[in-house]
């Protein structure tokens, strides 16, 4: 019988490709060239709690890629540029700056915060 989570997630993952990405440009940390890349751009709000114990609500950006996209796996100081705006990779919050978004591993999320280029 057909694994049909694995079936559906790769069905969804097919839609988001078609769907639900733009154009960006991915940077390696140091790296003068970019790699053309097709994300989806979402947005991350979360609460971080700073030594002196007032909350801080925090906006991040994520970009979901398709695994094939990055080679190499993402490292702070990365960038996305997207509509003349530059996001850099960055942990986000206890998480490192990415996860796999499923147990398939067919697309990456990557926590980013918006830069001034």
């Amino acid at each position: 019988m057909a694994d049909l989570l694995a079936t559906g997630l790769a069905w969804l993952h097919g839609q988001r490709g078609l769907h639900m990405v733009s154009p960006a440009a991915y940077r390696r940390a140091g790296a003068v060239s970019t790699t053309a890349i097709d994300a989806t751009q979402t947005q991350v709000r979360y609460q971080r709690v700073p030594p002196d114990g007032a909350p801080v609500d925090v906006r991040a950006c994520d970009f979901l890629v398709a695994a094939a996209s990055v080679s190499e796996d993402p490292q702070p100081g990365d960038r996305f540029e997207i509509d003349d705006r530059v996001f850099e990779v960055t942990p986000l919050g206890d998480e490192p700056c990415w996860r796999w978004t499923d147990h398939s591993h067919l697309a990456r999320r990557i926590h980013t915060r918006e830069v001034t280029a």
